[in-house]
């Protein structure tokens, strides 16, 4: 009896929660003025880690490109050595990046936008890679899409790649393998998440679900856990092909070793499957992580995955401490230093 009022009274805390998530949003909606409306400040939060060439081209892509007026940009660097600090502090001078962090080290993706989206002040967050060209109305059009969509959280836009415009990060799901698919771009439409190189946060999400989770450092599956993250607190992820965001790829991480590569994408996808798979699909995915191993043996890359594997072993405690907890709806993940 005892443990099933507890599940009631967690059930309609969750409930009061979201109304007033909801109730906090409508108050600062748009408010008019006659037949002008004052446009919500969005907080553009750009990573930069040795992309020197590229932050340039993508703030000067958003300068040319954004009819929305009411925006800032923040911007992180993360400890780059190749000239992108002087670029950017010659930027702050001239008004074109508002606010500024210069890291000594690099602190991941998640680590970085995390300290940007901590100093935003917007009531929307887009979290932009810096390897990315934004196109005509891509701001305007994302924000009309997600002040429509009042169960809306986070909304990607449609995302090609420069190189192979028929390849696009659109929104997709994760398999039972641990896979993250990219799917869903030809329609909008409710996805399971969206890509992390270009996507819209609603203030209230950052609220309730925090920032991003420092064990999946320094990359890859942090938008995978964030967006699960929103759904649990009752969120939608939305997919548009309204907004139009390029993105040139792996222009940081193509420098790093096939191996560092497949080691860190195999840690944080095991991560995820252990944080969020219910039970059943966790043994399921059993079945699928022993094919992989049999398939990397004769790749000779199982040694690699074994690493992967013994990686996420040492993390078993803070693994099973954010399960339980987001099972119980404690989703918040404070924003590591």
């Amino acid at each position: 009896m005892e443990k099933v009022f507890r599940k009631e009274n967690q059930v309609y805390m969750q409930g009061i929660h979201k109304a007033r998530c909801k109730a906090h949003w409508k108050e600062t909606c748009w408010k008019n003025t006659g037949e002008m409306k004052m446009e919500r400040l969005v907080s553009i939060v750009i990573l930069n880690w040795n992309g020197k060439k590229d932050v340039e081209q993508c703030i000067d892509s958003l300068y040319k490109n954004t009819s929305y007026k009411n925006f800032e940009i923040v911007l992180v660097d993360n400890g780059s050595k190749d000239g992108s600090v002087e670029v950017l502090k010659e930027m702050k001078k001239k008004g074109l990046i508002h606010q500024l962090i210069l890291n000594d080290e690099n602190k991941g993706f998640g680590g970085g936008n995390n300290q940007g989206m901590a100093i935003a002040k917007g009531d929307y967050i887009f979290l932009l890679n810096n390897d990315t060209f934004v196109t005509k109305n891509w701001l305007k059009n994302i924000v009309t899409v997600a002040e429509a969509k009042e169960d809306v959280g986070i909304v990607g836009p449609h995302f090609p790649l420069v190189d192979n415009p028929d390849f696009i990060f659109g929104g997709g799901y994760i398999d039972d393998a641990g896979r993250a698919i990219n799917m869903y771009n030809k329609d909008d439409r409710d996805v399971e998440q969206v890509s992390g190189g270009a996507f819209l946060i609603k203030k209230p999400v950052l609220d309730r679900v925090g920032f991003f989770d420092p064990g999946f450092f320094p990359i890859y599956f942090e938008e995978s856990d964030y967006c699960a993250r929103a759904r649990r607190a009752g969120f939608k992820i939305f997919f548009t092909t309204k907004s139009k965001v390029l993105h040139n790829e792996s222009a940081s991480t193509k420098r790093q070793t096939s191996k560092w590569q497949y080691v860190t994408i195999n840690k944080n996808r095991l991560r995820h499957m252990l944080i969020h798979f219910p039970k059943l699909r966790l043994v399921k995915s059993v079945f699928w992580e022993i094919l992989r191993f049999v398939k990397e043996l004769g790749q000779f890359r199982a040694h690699w995955l074994l690493e992967a594997w013994f990686i996420n072993l040492k993390s078993t405690k803070d693994i099973v401490s954010k399960r339980i907890n987001y099972k119980k709806g404690k989703l918040f993940v404070e924003a590591k230093e």
